[in-house]
């Protein structure tokens, strides 16, 4: 199904300020919620994804303005590749807010109101992002397959913190706004309803400490740009542009964060004179008249070295021959293709008087030739 343009979704104009957008969510998200409907519980969830999708990106300014000007192409990367998760979703604090608290909703309609979701404090470990790289390689390689190490740059834990940010990764205290819970409760009383709203903790973001003294090597952020050396296997019959994932091998920002994937295109560097279509091959060889016309042999570049073709007299200009398994393989396969060879035939761009009686007396005289003269030489006169 396509995707709705994210105004439409929160039935917004592209005018709408951030607190417009905000009060549309609102309205709609407790519409929507899935507690709410549960007559129809799962197109619910769906809708109420929908929504929050449309609003982590118009909410944030970085992210909208990528959106008005390139469309989805702008923030997609924004997202794993499977498109937008809860994982994603960066203002849970937002959404506690809008729909009265996490207690509340348990209180009156006995739902979680995060369908799921969780803070950091919870436990449940981030997503890290995907790398993508490009690996260039000699078309021989498709041939049997190779293995190669590549640097990644990626974003790491950092070692001398463990990730915490601070220094030696034990210089940390208690945060004092939370007590150490990640969350902060507040109660509010409207009219004869008493609200409870749970937000992430703004001092420590939900971790329940706070860095004492920052890591000197990552200054506190806990993480480190550094280039990884991974070994890729690339199969034999693989095709130009083909892409392989490394479930794991992506970016594993912080502590417990569950790492990226790795994305892997392969590009082949063309070979002179040989072309690849699929499992087979295709090349051109020129051998000379007199080898078309009495037959021969002429050496042919193959993927990998050279291979004798057997020319038969009477060959014609750009007739085509079969190699039969001297093109690729399939992937994953053991039959290889074929490599297909065109002749072209060598013309000599100049022939002696006798060539050309040889030739005359051998194939004949061509078509439309004129006529010789006679001679008087030899003749009686009259």
């Amino acid at each position: 199904m396509a995707k709705r343009d994210y105004y439409e979704v929160l039935g917004v104009p592209r005018t709408a300020t951030t607190d417009e957008v905000k009060s549309a969510y609102r309205k709609l998200a407790r519409q929507h919620h899935p507690d709410l409907n549960k007559e129809n519980p799962k197109a619910a969830e769906e809708k109420f994804k929908e929504l929050s999708e449309a609003y982590e990106v118009l909410a944030d300014p970085a992210k909208r303005q990528r959106y008005d000007s390139q469309g989805y192409r702008g923030v997609e990367g924004e997202f794993g590749p499977g498109g937008f998760s809860w994982q994603n979703f960066t203002h849970v604090g937002d959404l506690e807010d809008l729909l009265g608290g996490t207690d509340f909703f348990q209180a009156f309609f006995g739902g979680d109101l995060l369908g799921g979701m969780r803070t950091r404090a919870s436990g449940i470990p981030f997503r890290g992002n995907d790398v993508e790289v490009a690996l260039r390689l000699p078309l021989s390689a498709a041939l049997h397959g190779t293995e190669r190490v590549i640097e990644v740059p990626v974003q790491g834990e950092c070692q001398d913190c463990r990730g915490t940010g601070a220094r030696n990764g034990t210089a940390l205290e208690t945060c004092p706004e939370c007590q150490g819970r990640g969350q902060v409760r507040r109660s509010v009383n409207r009219g004869a309803a008493h609200l409870i709203t749970i937000t992430e903790c703004p001092t420590c973001h939900g971790a329940g400490r706070r860095i004492k003294e920052a890591c000197p090597t990552c200054g506190g952020s806990g993480i480190l740009r550094q280039a990884r050396k991974i070994s890729v296997a690339i199969p034999a019959g693989i095709e130009d542009q083909a892409v392989l994932r490394l479930a794991g091998q992506g970016t594993a920002p912080g502590t417990g964060a569950i790492p990226g994937d790795l994305f892997v295109q392969v590009l082949f560097e063309p070979m002179a004179g040989l072309r690849r279509e699929g499992q087979n091959a295709y090349t051109e060889a020129v051998v000379p008249l007199a080898t078309a016309l009495l037959g021969g042999e002429a050496r042919v570049a193959t993927i990998e070295s050279e291979a004798i073709l057997k020319i038969p007299a009477g060959t014609q200009p750009e007739s085509q021959f079969r190699l039969r398994g001297e093109g690729f393989p399939k992937l994953r396969g053991r039959d290889r293709g074929d490599l297909f060879v065109t002749v072209h035939v060598q013309l000599p761009e100049q022939l002696s008087g006798g060539q050309r009686d040889l030739l005359q007396q051998a194939l004949g005289k061509p078509a439309g030739a004129p006529a010789r003269r006679p001679t008087l030489f030899g003749r009686r006169r009259t």
